[in-house]
């Protein structure tokens, strides 16, 4: 397997997923990690459970750069509920409990540099992969600001639903951001909740991750711990498809679509609109984008158990 670039674009801080998923691309010889940026909310906050994840593995060389914590285009519509963050900044009342932070900026200092990080880094490597692991606000910055770079990036996001008509949290987060993303990107292979929510680590996996006695493990299991107290929600690694496919492109197979993100609607805002003609057995796609029908969810785990 040769060595792959990635950039990660992340929300990390509300489920267990993208520190999973980040974990995974550090254990992969074959992956580099060029940055991570962080997007959606209070994206300050997760660049320092990012760069404390990181502090973790040794790897405080990667740099993390704060992206845009609002969507495009603030509507009224009721937003969607504040999701949980699992806790790594919340591991105890007291301060000697809590994580301590690695040469972290200090809040105000605290700037906006992910979407010129992200352009700098495309243009520098060509050939890096861009794996988009929250809404797409700071990859449709990018596009806006220069999609000349952006156009043929590749990019593997998770979001959406391609078989439900059911808005997936990814895209309602800031649908016009995930259009700008869908219309203008020419190498864009998606991820939908369709194949995603079959990847739950049961007991007896986490029973096991937890017998290795390992301290990076036991800190990302304490955010585990902290999540299912929290919330009652299954472990379930959505985002880590995305580094497991660039491991193994036979975890998940693909189809080509014609999609596009409905934008209007009181019900379907935010949905995966399917565009190809519907009349056609096998319509013929002229458009780059690429969606996972099906997931080995063996193959899944085979890859998890190698570099988890």
């Amino acid at each position: 397997m040769e060595n792959i670039k990635i950039l990660i674009d992340t929300d990390l801080g509300d489920d267990v997923d993208d520190a999973a998923a980040v974990m995974l691309a550090l254990g992969c010889p074959a992956l580099t990690v060029l940055g991570i940026t962080t997007v959606y909310k209070d994206t300050c906050r997760r660049g320092e459970m990012v760069k404390d994840l990181l502090a973790q593995w040794g790897r405080e060389d990667i740099p993390v750069h704060i992206g845009r914590g609002s969507a495009l285009l603030e509507t009224e519509d009721k937003e969607p509920e504040k999701p949980i963050q699992y806790g790594l900044l919340e591991t105890g009342d007291s301060a000697a409990d809590k994580p301590v932070w690695h040469g972290l900026p200090e809040k105000e200092k605290c700037g906006e540099t992910a979407v010129d990080f992200i352009l700098d880094t495309v243009r520098k490597n060509p050939d890096v992969v861009i794996l988009g692991m929250g809404c797409m606000t700071n990859l449709a910055l990018a596009f806006l600001k220069d999609a000349e770079s952006m156009r043929q990036v590749r990019i593997v996001a998770m979001g959406g639903a391609f078989f439900n008509t059911a808005p997936e949290w990814n895209i309602i987060c800031d649908p016009e951001a995930a259009s700008v993303v869908v219309e203008q990107s020419e190498n864009l292979v998606m991820m939908g909740l369709d194949v995603t929510k079959f990847l739950k680590a049961d007991q007896e996996r986490l029973c096991r991750w937890r017998n290795r006695k390992s301290r990076t493990m036991d800190y990302y299991l304490k955010g585990v711990d902290i999540f299912r107290e929290k919330t009652g929600f299954p472990v379930t690694l959505h985002d880590v498809l995305l580094v497991a496919y660039l491991i193994d492109p036979e975890v998940v197979g693909l189809k080509q679509g014609h999609f596009s993100v409905e934008l209007a609607g009181r019900l379907t805002r935010g949905t995966m609109v399917d565009r190809s003609n519907y009349y056609e057995i096998d319509p013929q796609i002229e458009k780059n984008f690429r969606f996972a029908q099906t997931v080995d969810v063996k193959r899944f785990w085979d890859v998890m158990e190698q570099y988890f």
